[in-house]
This record gives C-alpha cells, sequence and structure tokens, in this order.
C-alpha cells in the first residue's frame, strides 16, 4: 500500500509539471489547425492570425510557419512569405516544400536565380517533387537554358505526370533547337491527351511547315484557327503553306484576308498573292497585283518578269517585252528574267534568243528547269547531243518530265 501510494504521487507530480507544456502544444495545435481550414476557404488573413497564435505558443513550430509563409504567398505579401519560410527552413533544413515555396516567393520577387537554387534544394531532398521540376524548368526556359529544361520536363513526364502541357512544352523547345523530329513526336503525343488543345495544334502545323510537309501543316493550321487562334501569323503561315503546296486558291483566299482585314497592305503580301494568281493562271489578277507591287518597289526586278510572263499568256507582247526590257535595266543578274523571256521567244520561234536567255539563266542558277528548257530548244535547233546532255542533267537535279524524256529520246 505504501509503494501504490507513492507511485500515484509521483504520477501527480509529473501531471502538475508537465500539464502546461501539454496544454500549451495542445492549443498550439488547435490553433494551426484552425488556420489550416482557413486556409481551406481561402480566407488567408484568418489563417495568419491562427498561425501567429500557434507560434507564439511553440516558437519552433516549424510547420505553422510554412503554412504561415504560404499564407502570406497567396496574399503576394512576398517578404514575409520568404522571412516565414526561411524559419521553416532553419528549424527543418530537409523541409523540400519550404524551400518549394520560398523558391515561389523568390520568382514572384524577380530573383530568378535564388528561385532556381531553392527549387534544386527541394528536388535533392525529394527527387519526385514534380512541382519543382516544372518551376525549375520554366526558369532555364527564361535563362534559354533548353538541355537543362528539357532534361526537367522529361523527368516529369518519366514520374508518371501525364499533362499535354508537358510535351507541348517540350515539343517547343526541341523545335527551338531544330529537333523537328523530336517536337512533332511531343505535340503528337500531347493531341492524344486532348485532341481539342488549339496551340499544340498550332505548334504542330509550324513544325510541318518546317518539316516541309505543307498539306498536313495546313491542315493542322486550318483546326487551330477552328479551335480559336485566328492571328494574323496563322494566316500568314497557312497561306504560305498553302502555295508551297500548290493550293493556289487557298492561298488567295488567306492572302486577300491578310490583306483586307489585317491590313497587310504590303509589298510581300501583294508580291506573294500575285505569285498565287499568276501560278493560278489568274492573270489579269496576277497584273493587277504586280502592279501593285512595282508601285511600292520601281525596283522589284521578278514582279515585272512575272508581269511580263502574265502579259505574254494574255497575247499582249509588247507590253510583255517592255517589262523585261525594264527588269533587266534593274537587275541584269536575276536569272528568273531570262528563264521567263526565253521560255516566250522558244514559244514565239526566236531560237537563237530564246537559246542565248537560257544560257544567261544557266549561268545565273543552274536548276532543273532551266537545263530543261535548253534542251528543248536545243532539239529544236535539231542538237541531239547538246539536249541529251540537258535533259540527263535536268533528270539529276530531280526534273520529273526529263526522267521521262530521257528514256523515249535518248536510250
Amino acid at each position: 500500500m505504501i509503494y501504490l501510494w507513492k507511485h500515484h504521487k509521483l504520477k501527480l507530480f509529473l501531471l502538475l509539471l508537465f500539464a502546461p507544456v501539454l496544454i500549451k502544444g495542445q492549443s498550439a495545435n488547435d490553433a494551426y489547425n484552425r488556420g489550416v481550414n482557413s486556409m481551406a476557404i481561402e480566407n488567408y488573413e484568418d489563417a495568419i492570425i491562427h498561425f501567429n497564435e500557434a507560434i507564439e505558443r511553440i516558437p519552433h513550430f516549424y510547420e505553422a510557419y510554412f503554412e504561415r509563409g504560404r499564407s502570406y504567398l497567396y496574399l503576394n505579401d512576398f517578404e514575409k512569405a520568404i522571412n516565414d519560410l526561411t524559419n521553416a527552413i532553419d528549424y527543418k533544413s530537409d523541409f523540400s516544400d519550404a524551400f518549394l515555396y520560398r523558391a515561389h516567393a523568390w520568382s514572384a520577387t524577380g530573383n530568378h536565380m535564388r528561385a532556381l537554387d531553392d527549387y534544386s534544394h527541394a528536388i535533392s531532398i525529394d527527387t519526385k517533387n514534380l512541382q519543382a521540376y516544372l518551376k525549375r524548368s520554366e526558369i532555364h526556359i527564361r535563362n534559354s537554358n533548353l538541355k537543362p529544361a528539357i532534361a526537367d520536363l522529361t523527368k516529369v513526364i518519366e514520374l508518371g505526370h501525364e499533362n499535354p502541357n508537358v510535351y507541348l512544352n517540350r515539343g517547343k523547345l526541341y523545335e527551338q533547337k531544330g529537333d523537328y523530329e523530336l517536337a512533332f513526336n511531343d505535340f503528337c503525343k500531347a493531341l492524344e491527351m486532348d485532341s481539342m488543345h488549339a496551340e499544340v495544334r498550332y505548334e504542330r502545323g509550324v513544325v510541318l511547315f518546317k518539316k516541309e510537309q505543307f498539306d498536313e501543316a495546313a491542315s493542322d493550321l486550318s483546326l487551330a484557327m477552328q479551335q480559336g487562334i485566328n492571328s494574323q501569323h496563322i494566316y500568314q503561315l497557312r497561306a504560305d503553306a498553302y502555295f508551297s503546296s500548290g493550293d493556289f486558291d487557298q492561298a488567295i483566299e488567306d492572302y486577300t484576308t491578310l490583306i483586307n482585314t489585317f491590313r497587310q497592305r504590303n509589298e510581300e503580301t501583294h508580291y506573294k498573292r500575285a505569285l498565287s494568281y499568276y501560278f493560278a493562271k489568274e492573270f489579269e489578277a496576277a497584273i493587277r497585283d504586280f502592279t501593285r507591287v512595282i508601285g511600292q518597289n520601281r525596283s522589284h526586278a521578278e514582279a515585272y518578269a512575272y508581269r511580263a510572263d502574265s502579259y505574254y499568256k494574255l497575247g499582249r507582247k509588247s507590253q510583255a517585252l517592255n517589262d523585261y526590257r525594264l527588269a533587266i535595266n534593274i537587275n541584269p543578274d536575276n536569272p528568273i528574267i531570262f528563264e521567263k523571256r526565253g521560255e516566250m521567244l522558244m514559244q514565239e520561234g526566236e531560237i537563237q534568243k530564246a537559246l542565248e536567255d537560257f544560257n544567261k539563266a544557266i549561268y545565273l542558277n543552274p536548276c532543273a528547269s532551266n537545263f530543261y528548257n535548253r534542251a528543248a530548244v536545243h532539239a529544236a535547233n535539231e542538237n541531239s547531243s547538246s539536249a541529251c546532255e540537258d535533259l540527263r542533267k535536268a533528270a539529276e537535279l530531280g526534273h520529273p518530265e526529263a526522267k521521262e524524256r530521257l528514256k523515249i529520246f535518248c536510250p
């Protein structure tokens, strides 16, 4: 009985001794929980009051410092946020999320290098911290450090984060590096996740254009436009894609939109529409646009040359010859002038003059079409060996009709 009495007396003594501490800890936890509840409903001012109470009761309460720091961050009071998050880190040096949120605060103040250090600390503590990788990649992108940015986004993907924007951002980085195939693959993956993602559709269209897949590029850009992207730039890109794919009617529509809706009444846009009219064999419309180009730039030799050919196609030979003369005076080293005039002279039966023009065109630009045209002149002169020699050269340079004619005329 004496032993039991002494034992109960010791328990009572310890309870009386530690009760204030236990009560204080319980009160701090209650205040902390109230603060967390206030944060959950985005009442950050009240949350701060509760966290203040928790910290007053337990000065080393690092979770309360962390949450109060986050509350200040959400209220855009970045200095106080940094101070509280620093206290949390001082009391718990392996607190990954405290480094993460302090990095957010540093970024908000424009101190991106400190933010970069904190994101790296967060990752060193928790190698699966997705937010840290994502945010660190943004700083790398801001600093034009493409390789580490790609590495961070790749890590996010490896950790299983399925988000089309991650693939979008990595794809854009690959595109900047000129790795168009890798960029294309990322954009395809993003579209598998969200086929209605307009920006991804647009970016894939850009990459397809750079890969010279013009039909596919125009298709993607059209879908992006249907999904809400209707900027001047996308019309410009789609117009150029249509033009490069040979869909001149659609190119004309887009260049017209650029001219009328976006007020792009400049030399370049009128010239591209003029060429579209020319290749669509709408020569009157082409002449009007080439004339506009010449009005904006009297030294545009190619506009004179194409206008000359358009005049000739409409049976206006004297105007064509005058434009060729003007074009040569402006730039006697432009091969297009001699190529086009050579074609006219050949059709007019002026074989020797045509030959002189094609010789000049080849000297300035030894391309497949010029060799092919000169082969026709040699054939008209019954110079079969020279004709076959030029056909072989044209075929080597990729002229499809030259390859067929070689089989027939030069076995």
